[in-house]
């Protein structure tokens, strides 16, 4: 166990060490040619227009329904003695659920990033606003990146057959992001980033000391 945590800190701080100048890049030089590249190709589309003008903000449902579910089916499991992988992974995802989506709250109003719909509309205002809890300033990191990608990562944690499907909803749903203008590219590749900390921080907390059965000894990626 251990080791393999010891593996995954030195992938992460790998990680982060190149995320750091790749979001600098993105910062100042990416971000706005890839939002602009956006409203002229894809909104030049009408259809394309309606379809993603009004799309609801389901997260905090996202968030409130797998922890109430998580919950159930780890009460009802654990207090039957059953600890498979299934039970873990609603134990992980009760805690992690409401984590990401407190620290996503937490971190948009310390950075205070105008989102990219409001800056496409007043270009003047692009930037930071630290602290300052203006309006429409919730764009960084990307909240459904470091929400949705850390259950994802949870998934793939206790199931590691379902990997390569978790990595390509996760690819997928940068690419909406963006692809709607809801967020510039540097909020979401940070936001996932963030995301897969998360998990691994819950998870060890939760699982570090933890004698697991044999089918449960490795739960790290």
């Amino acid at each position: 166990m251990t080791d393999v945590t010891d593996a995954t800190s030195r992938r992460l701080a790998v990680m982060g060490a190149l995320l750091l100048p790749f979001t600098a890049v993105c910062l100042f030089y990416l971000d706005i040619p890839v939002a602009v590249f956006v409203r002229d190709h894809l909104y030049s589309n009408r259809h394309w227009i309606r379809a993603t003008s009004d799309l609801p903000d389901l997260l905090l449902t996202v968030v409130l329904v797998s922890t109430a579910a998580s919950c159930c089916f780890y009460v009802l499991r654990s207090g039957r003695g059953i600890l498979d992988r299934a039970t873990l992974l609603a134990k992980e995802i009760l805690w992690l659920a409401p984590t990401s989506y407190v620290a996503k709250t937490v971190l948009k109003i310390a950075f205070g990033r105008s989102n990219t719909r409001y800056w496409l509309t007043n270009p003047g205002d692009y930037g930071f606003h630290w602290f300052q809890m203006k309006e429409h300033c919730d764009g960084f990191p990307s909240g459904h990146m470091m929400v949705i990608v850390a259950l994802l990562a949870a998934g793939w944690r206790f199931y590691p057959e379902a990997r390569p499907f978790g990595i390509l909803l996760s690819v997928l749903l940068g690419v909406a992001l963006i692809a709607t203008n809801y967020h510039f590219l540097s909020d979401v590749v940070v936001g996932g980033y963030l995301a897969i900390l998360l998990d691994v921080m819950i998870a060890r907390l939760l699982f570090c000391r933890r004698h697991t059965s044999p089918d449960q000894a490795n739960p790290f990626p």
